[in-house]
C-alpha cells in the first residue's frame, strides 16, 4: 500500500469508529549505508521502512500511537485497538484541530534523484574522501556515507491532505596516523552538488597529522573557538530547551526568560520548516499545519518558543508548525553568520583552545543548562594568536546561559552538520566564545 492509501485506510477506519478528529501521518524511508574501515569498503546496507502515526480523539480523550506493519488488515486492526484503548483514559487537554483545511505539495528543490540512485557510486566516493585523507596524514580512515529518501503523506479529518518528501547524502570520516592522533570530517547535504567527500577527508587527515604528540592542558578558563560541528552539538539542546513543552514540564532553562536577554547579541537562532539545502524538515508538521521560519533568538532575546496547537492554547498564542502532537520539536536550526574569517578568528584568540569535535554532552541540571562535553580528535592551543600545540584528554564546562552571552565574533562561513551526535540538522558558523572551563576528562 503506497502512503496516501495508508493514510486514507487509517483515517477512514478511525471516522467510522466515532473519532471526533484524526490525524493520520505515513512515513517512508529508503536509506543505504555504506561503511569502511582501515581504508577499505566493509558493509554495505540498504533498509526501507514504513510508519504510520495515527492521533485521534472521542469525546474529550485522546490517544496517539504508531505501527510499521502497513498491511490493510493489520493497519484497520491497529486503529480500532486506538479507538477502544480511548475508554482507559482521562479527560485531554490537547487541543481540537482546527475547522479549516490545508493543502500541502513537495517543497520545491528537496529531492535530488541523484541521491537516490547513488547507490552504485558510494564506494566511489568513500574512495575519494579516504584517499584526500591520506594525501593529508591520515594513515588509516573509518565511517560512512549514507543516503536518504524520505516520503511522508498526511491526512486529518478537517480535510487537511498533502505530501511531501525529500532527500540526504552525509559523510563522516575519521582518520588516524600516529598512535590515537585522530581527526574528523563531515559532508552534509541535501543534494549532490553540495556534498564535498574530498573536503570532509582533507580536514580529517589534516587533523589526524597535527595531533601527533597531543598532550593534556592546565585546568582552567579558556577563550574557546567552536567549529560547526561542537557548536551544533551544543546548539540543538538550546532549540531543544525552546520546545513550549520543555517549558511547561519544568526541563527547560528557558523558562520565564521570554522576551530576555538570554545570548550575546550577535547571537541569532531560527528554526526552518522548509529551508533551501536543509537536510530536515517538511512542509506540514505532525497536526497538518503549515511548517515555516520561526526566530528563537534574534540578537540575544529569545523572542519564542515552539509550539504546537495545544502549548500555543494554553500559551495564549499560536502555533509555529513545530508539532509533535506531544512534544513541538525544531526542524532545521539556523545559527545567523558573522563577519570573520576563520584566520581572523584564531587571531583574536590570546589565550585559548580550537575545539573541531566533540561527544558525550551530558547535562548536570537541564533546568540550569549545566553541562559538559569531552572534544576530541583535532583540538588546539592557541596563545597570542598563534596555534601552538595539540591538545587531548579535555573536558568542556559551562550552561548554556553563560556561553551564548560570552559569544565574541562568529564566522562568515557556514556548514549544514548533522551526524549521529547532532540530530537537528544545523547551519552554523565558528563561534568565538570568551571563555569556558577546561578540565581533565578523567576528573
Amino acid at each position: 500500500m503506497d502512503l496516501v492509501g495508508l493514510t486514507e485506510v487509517a483515517l477512514g477506519e478511525a471516522m467510522k469508529r466515532g473519532s471526533d478528529y484524526v490525524v493520520a501521518l505515513a512515513v517512508e524511508e529508503n536509506e543505504r549505508m555504506l561503511r569502511f574501515a582501515n581504508n577499505s569498503v566493509t558493509v554495505v546496507n540498504q533498509t526501507e521502512e514504513t510508519e504510520l502515526a495515527v492521533y485521534l480523539s472521542s469525546h474529550g480523550r485522546s490517544a496517539i500511537a504508531s505501527t510499521s506493519n502497513p498491511e490493510d488488515t493489520s493497519v484497520r486492526a491497529f486503529v480500532g485497538d486506538l479507538f477502544a484503548s480511548l475508554k482507559g483514559l482521562p479527560q485531554s487537554d490537547l487541543a481540537p484541530l482546527p475547522s479549516r483545511s490545508s493543502r500541502f505539495r513537495p517543497t520545491a528543490g528537496h529531492h535530488d534523484v541523484r541521491i537516490v540512485k547513488a547507490g552504485e557510486t558510494l564506494p566511489e566516493l568513500a574512495r575519494a574522501a579516504i584517499s584526500a585523507s591520506a594525501q593529508a596524514g591520515g594513515n588509516r580512515s573509518a565511517g560512512t556515507i549514507t543516503t536518504s529518501e524520505v516520503g511522508y503523506s498526511i491526512m486529518a479529518s478537517n480535510g487537511t491532505r498533502g505530501e511531501d518528501s525529500r532527500t540526504e547524502i552525509t559523510l563522516n570520516i575519521r582518520s588516524f596516523s600516529e598512535g590515537d592522533a585522530s581527526g574528523q570530517g563531515l559532508s552534509c547535504a541535501a543534494t549532490m552538488s553540495d556534498f564535498k567527500p574530498e573536503e570532509a577527508g582533507r580536514r580529517a587527515g589534516e587533523d589526524a597529522r597535527r595531533m601527533v604528540g597531543a598532550s593534556v592542558p592546565a585546568a582552567g578558563e579558556y577563550e574557546v573557538l567552536l567549529s560547526p560541528t561542537v557548536a551544533s552539538n551544543i546548539i540543538q539542546s538550546v532549540a531543544a530547551s525552546a520546545s513550549a513543552f520543555d517549558v511547561e514540564s519544568g526541563s527547560s532553562y528557558l523558562i520565564d526568560k521570554l522576551g530576555k536577554k538570554v545570548a550575546s547579541s550577535s547571537f541569532n537562532l531560527t528554526d526552518h520548516g522548509s529551508l533551501k539545502g536543509a537536510l530536515g524538515g517538511r512542509s506540514f508538521d505532525d497536526e497538518g499545519m503549515a511548517t515555516g521560519t520561526t526566530p528563537i533568538i534574534r540578537e540575544g532575546v529569545l523572542v519564542s518558543y515552539l509550539h504546537n496547537l495545544s502549548t500555543a492554547r494554553r500559551g495564549k498564542t499560536i502555533t509555529t508548525g513545530n508539532a509533535g502532537v506531544i512534544a513541538p520539536h525544531p526542524w532545521n536550526l539556523e545559527v545567523g553568520a558573522g563577519d570573520a574569517e576563520f584566520e581572523e578568528l584564531v587571531k583574536e584568540i590570546k589565550r585559548g583552545v580550537i575545539l573541531t569535535s566533540n561527544w558525550y554532552t551530558r547535562f548536570k541540571n537541564r533546568r540550569t543548562g549545566e553541562f559538559s562535553t569531552v572534544p576530541r580528535d583535532g583540538a588546539y592551543l592557541v596563545e597570542e594568536g598563534r596555534v601552538v600545540k595539540p591538545l587531548k584528554g579535555m573536558r568542556l564546562s559551562d550552561d548554556l546561559t553563560r556561553m551564548l552571552s560570552s559569544v565574541r565574533m562568529l564566522s562568515r562561513a557556514r556548514e549544514w552538520i548533522e551526524w549521529w551526535e547532532v540530530q537537528t540538522p544545523t547551519l552554523c558558523p565558528w563561534i568565538l566564545l570568551d571563555g569556558a572551563k577546561v578540565t581533565s576528562a578523567l576528573e
